[in-house]
């Protein structure tokens, strides 16, 4: 038995299979702790039966214009809920995660890093990933940001030429349109090219040629033109570049807000800078690398500016694991029973297997015998059979009020409904002409501190029903009005009624 593990450990596939039932077998319920996920796969469901783009806001009370830039995953999750429920979504979202970590760790394996420091280091880069392990588009991230890192390191190592991107041209196009992550892998891309190309005219860095930096030009801006290779063309990057610069969600959504400084997941990141600084600096070599790092000390200081953008960070400096590795095996700094000299490959057997288990648990998920639940210390899903039943009185098109976190639950149970906020904040942040984006923040601010001219600007809205949580002030306020009603009482959310007739 040990010897199987051993074999299992000093591969690959065994952080695969680690991490995928470790997410998907153990913990899948933390994939569904965000909003977003329902009203992403509304939203795939929405083209799905209409089997068009949707280039409107059907959900809410904003009567907005929209583009979904995430409209080729939100298809794929709807596709993965249809088919095996929320136990189909969790576990495409392992396997994504799954395959970011051994992909990191084949190529640590194969630079003969013993199996307890590869361990390590994938236990390091899942602290510092973790914040984002949700059920969302934004998992494809770190799969792009990990793949081009490993092109800028590989081109400074004159490992792969320029051409590389070309080939991976048509997964350009699948990233840019899942995600406006794909904005950071070009960051990368275009940071690192310019770095090289500065040091071309001083004869130095891995541009050899003219040919090479003509090339190498041109598909980087192949991959800049990507995301035009859409059903939403230049506005792609239009609405991107909305929410990137004229959206300040730090005051409402914590994870575009500053991390704290002494988190568990920044220790691990202060650490990975550390490091792969020391390296820059004190290596012989590090200058070789300056594309490379120059991109890890950008995401860093962006990382330290917005929590949501540490996923980028480490998936870009874990791939300098590797050359830091290699380095102190060539300088002689790692004792020799450390280093691993014929790494061990997985076998026909171990990758059979590993499918096997992957396959198993997607024909489980659809067949019902793996299922996921929603945490009820999470969402209000004692609310979701009164939802169902007042639908009968309240038809399609009713307006009701909610906080932002509770729109896409919403959204989720009760389509036909008209939805007051969700953390579409592209569309809701912009409303009633608020130019500067200020519209979520003033809504913010008046259930915080004036939940009184809140619940009179709603009713003037036509607006009959509330969810809201329980003791809050907006809570507190409606139990004060003489004609709004409490008809449901969850464990977390109250259900309102604006003269609410006897039936």
């Amino acid at each position: 038995m040990i010897p199987l593990l051993q074999r299992w450990a000093s591969t690959w596939p065994g952080i695969f299979l680690f991490v995928f039932i470790t997410m998907g077998v153990i913990i899948p319920t933390g994939f569904l702790g965000d909003p977003g996920t329902f009203w992403h796969i509304r939203t795939g469901e929405w083209m799905i039966d209409h089997l068009q783009v949707l280039r409107t806001d059907p959900f809410s009370q904003s009567e907005s214009d929209w583009i979904p830039t995430q409209w080729l995953a939100e298809i794929v999750m709807a596709f993965a809920y249809r088919f095996a429920g929320f136990a189909g979504v969790t576990t495409l979202s392992s396997i994504l995660i799954a395959a970011w970590v051994s992909i990191l760790a084949r190529r640590w394996f194969l630079s003969g890093m013993h199996p307890i420091l590869v361990w390590f280091f994938a236990i390091l880069v899942l602290m510092v990933g973790a914040i984002h392990f949700l059920a969302r588009p934004l998992l494809i991230n770190y799969l792009g940001i990990t793949m081009v890192s490993y092109f800028v390191v590989d081109f400074e190592n004159r490992r792969v030429k320029a051409l590389w991107l070309l080939w991976y041209f048509p997964l350009a196009i699948f990233w840019a349109n899942c995600h406006g992550g794909y904005l950071g892998g070009i960051s990368i891309l275009g940071l690192a090219i310019l770095i090289w190309i500065a040091q071309y005219f001083f004869s130095k860095g891995p541009i050899k040629d003219f040919k090479s930096l003509l090339t190498l030009s041109a598909t980087g801006v192949l991959w800049l033109l990507a995301p035009c290779i859409s059903p939403f063309g230049i506005g792609m990057y239009a609405e991107w570049l909305k929410i990137w610069f004229k959206l300040d969600l730090s005051s409402y959504i914590i994870e575009h807000a500053a991390p704290k400084l002494f988190d568990v997941y920044m220790l691990a990141a202060y650490a990975v800078f550390a490091a792969v600084t020391l390296f820059f600096f004190i290596s012989s070599k590090g200058d070789k690398y300056l594309g490379i790092t120059g991109c890890v000390w950008a995401w860093f200081f962006l990382a330290m500016k917005r929590a949501r953008n540490a996923p980028i960070f480490i998936s870009a400096s874990a791939v300098m694991f590797e050359e830091i590795w290699l380095h102190l095996v060539s300088s002689q700094k790692i004792r020799e029973d450390w280093i691993i000299r014929q790494p061990a490959k997985p076998s026909k057997k171990m990758l059979a297997g590993s499918m096997l288990i992957v396959g198993g648990l997607l024909l489980a998920s659809v067949l019902g015998w793996h299922q996921v639940q929603l945490n009820p210390k999470t969402w209000p899903v004692d609310l979701i059979e009164p939802m169902q039943q007042m639908a009968l009185e309240y038809g399609a098109g009713t307006k009701i009020y909610n906080e932002l976190n509770d729109g896409g639950f919403l959204i989720f149970y009760s389509p036909k409904w008209k939805v007051f906020q969700d953390d579409r904040c592209e569309i809701h942040a912009f409303r009633n002409g608020y130019t500067e984006g200020g519209w979520l923040k003033k809504q913010f601010a008046l259930q915080l501190h004036n939940p009184g001219t809140l619940i009179s600007e709603i009713e003037k809205k036509g607006i009959n029903l509330a969810v809201v949580p329980k003791e809050t002030a907006v809570s507190q306020s409606l139990a004060k009005t003489s004609v709004w009603e409490r008809v449901f009482a969850g464990k977390t959310h109250e259900i309102w009624v604006l003269n609410r007739p006897e039936l």
